[in-house]
């Protein structure tokens, strides 16, 4: 590639430094990064309970899911991940697993699921399922057990104590406790038993969540509850854990997502034993079922592909460092971002069209710091774990909000931000995302969706089919669907319907057609289509693949449009774009004569000059140029 195409990359200079630190934990890799389908790959993450309904009863299922498998292979993704499948209490939307080798009635049989797999298998679909290794629910037969007494198969695959381990602990119970709906809340690490066994047990995050016991990385002696990593329980729970994989594995399963990855193993400060433990799990799962994928719910690439995942995902959560493209502090999505009309103006009004109280305005961060700290970070990630496996980006997911949230509406936006994920090395796609389903706040605490504050119903409603009834979802009665399906508004941008849907008992009216698969399905210029031709892209261009390089440009006193190029050395593509309310402009160093868009969106234009060539990107646009 030629390093004068533009004016500053200034990314690549930590990147390099980053390489001369040591891996974590000073690790040898001792595996092949892999499998080779993870290189083109774009994975299509699958909320199962709101995804499609065959039976009527309001919830979606698997038979659900194979009735649109053409409509997934219409998309061009090769991989499906769905969220838990496992029998459930559903006190936490499935991660609270009853049985880890059966489907959840909800959803169908072991049958439907491997019928799902064969038939997704022959239209070149991966499957995926989710693993809940961390805990189970306290409903569980092994925890049930386990409560008894200590000299029972599985009375040491948890963690019971008599006492607590400190004052903290002590006031977080107490903090836990006084919440009506204690059994959903996250605050502390223990709870209360009313089991013979002991008087407490460890959780790993609802209170109904007991966490298994992998050990602890440095025992503390006087705490008799804090065995090793290899005593005989945490050994049996680590066995358990093989045999779960090996189970879905051998039904045809072509990889795990796992809850929660980082937090098996206790007191690990510098994550020594987790990194043991996975690298475990990874070379046996090389050697006994090789090409399957292990991907993480870590959000820190460097320690999870040292640990032998082959994925990591960056999140958006509220420490993440992508957090500040996506939304403020304060999870809105009209300021205070990168991907805003305003041009990452400070929010000044709450998710439901409420003004902030000047004190609560966060006036500090400017787009170029927060595309500065995105870059800084990504580049820093993608260089350092190049030979270990990959990091994939996302467009939302299941406790976050999606990209349509608040005044970030229109399809014309919403091709931006799409652009951005699907031009990334290794992008995740959620459901309804491709169409813009909207988020929604205030939806009610179904199946522990929300919790202390945080509202993840809005998220999860059903995905958006026609304009029938349900919008196409289920043939149900409205009131039986499980969680409302998205109505026409959201209270950011229609607050007195808000309110008004509010007093009249939250009724649950339904979109009728704008955001539909439908509705978009022949549009040539919808939202869908958008997403299809970028995906198209990606597969017919290795420029773009996972292994490709990502070279960001960065100028502090222009932050807008952001600008980047991916190349495998062979090809360069440059990727341009603008979600401001703004014209942006913005000229290359050097001239490239043979240079050629490819994707568009919004009219924007390039010209080739001796002077430099030139982008024009008007308001709301996204522009992909093939350089060389």
């Amino acid at each position: 590639m030629k390093r004068t195409l533009i004016t500053i990359i200034c990314c690549i200079a930590a990147a390099s430094l980053a390489q001369a630190q040591p891996m974590p934990g000073s690790f040898e890799q001792t595996w092949q990064k892999g499998p080779d389908w993870l290189k083109n790959a774009v994975i299509y993450q699958v909320y199962p309970s709101s995804f499609k309904d065959s039976d009527g009863n309001g919830i979606g299922d698997i038979p659900g899911v194979i009735s649109k498998l053409d409509y997934i292979s219409s998309l061009g993704v090769t991989a499906i991940w769905f969220n838990p499948l496992f029998e459930s209490g559903w006190i936490d939307g499935g991660y609270d697993v009853l049985d880890f080798y059966r489907v959840d009635p909800r959803f169908g049989t072991n049958n439907d699921l491997v019928e799902l797999i064969e038939k997704a298998h022959k239209k070149g679909i991966r499957v995926m399922l989710d693993l809940v290794a961390g805990h189970t629910s306290d409903k569980h037969p092994w925890f049930l057990q386990s409560a008894q007494d200590t000299n029972l198969q599985y009375s040491d695959y948890f963690i019971w104590s008599d006492r607590l381990p400190d004052k903290k602990a002590e006031k977080d119970l107490e903090t836990m406790l006084k919440d009506p709906n204690f059994m959903q809340n996250t605050t502390g690490k223990w709870m209360k038993s009313d089991y013979p066994r002991a008087k407490y047990y460890n959780k790993n995050f609802y209170a109904c969540q007991p966490a298994l016991n992998y050990g602890y990385a440095n025992p503390d002696p006087s705490r008799p509850w804090e065995q090793s990593v290899d005593a005989p329980g945490p050994r049996a729970v680590r066995q358990e854990l093989k045999d779960i994989l090996a189970f879905w594995y051998g039904k045809g399963v072509d990889g795990f997502r796992v809850d929660m990855a980082s937090s098996l193993v206790k007191n690990d400060r510098d994550k020594k034993e987790i990194l043991r433990l996975w690298r475990e799990m990874r070379e046996w799962s090389d050697a006994n079922y090789p090409g399957r994928v292990l991907m993480a719910e870590w959000n820190d690439p460097k320690y999870c592909l040292a640990s032998g995942f082959n994925v990591d995902m960056m999140l958006n959560g509220t420490t993440s460092a992508s957090r500040r493209m996506y939304f403020d502090k304060k999870h809105q999505a009209n300021g205070g971002c990168y991907f805003s009309l305003s041009g990452g103006a400070p929010s000044e009004f709450d998710l439901y069209g409420n003004s902030w109280p000047e004190d609560r305005i966060d006036r500090s961060t400017t787009p170029a710091d927060m595309l500065k700290r995105y870059y800084d970070y990504t580049t820093d990630v993608f260089e350092w774990t190049r030979d270990w496996g990959y990091v994939a980006s996302i467009t939302g997911n299941h406790d976050h909000l999606r990209f349509n949230t608040g005044a970030r509406n229109d399809p014309s936006q919403l091709k931006v931000m799409m652009a951005w994920i699907l031009t990334m090395p290794l992008p995740i796609l959620y459901y309804g995302d491709e169409i813009g389903i909207r988020s929604l706040v205030d939806l009610p605490n179904v199946e522990g969706a929300n919790h202390n504050g945080k509202e993840r119903a809005g998220g999860r409603s059903p995905m958006q089919w026609d304009s029938s009834a349900n919008a196409g979802f289920s043939t149900c009665k409205p009131e039986d669907i499980y969680i409302p399906v998205c109505p026409e508004w959201t209270p950011a941008t229609s607050y007195p319907q808000y309110v008004e849907w509010k007093a009249a008992g939250c009724k649950n009216p339904t979109a009728s057609g704008a955001i539909t698969v439908e509705s978009q399905d022949s549009d040539p210029e919808s939202l869908l289509n958008w997403t299809r031709a970028l995906i198209a892209l990606r597969k017919a261009t290795p420029a773009l693949w996972a292994d490709a390089r990502f070279e960001p440009r960065f100028d502090a006193a222009h932050p807008y449009p952001m600008v980047y190029t991916r190349t495998d050395g062979k090809a360069t593509y440059l990727v341009a774009l603008n979600p401001t309310a703004k014209k942006q402009t913005l000229t290359l160093a050097g001239t490239h004569p043979a240079a050629s868009p490819v994707l568009c969106s919004g009219k924007a234009t390039y010209k080739a000059a001796r002077k430099g060539d030139k982008l024009t990107l008007p308001p709301v646009s996204a522009l992909i140029i093939k350089l060389d």
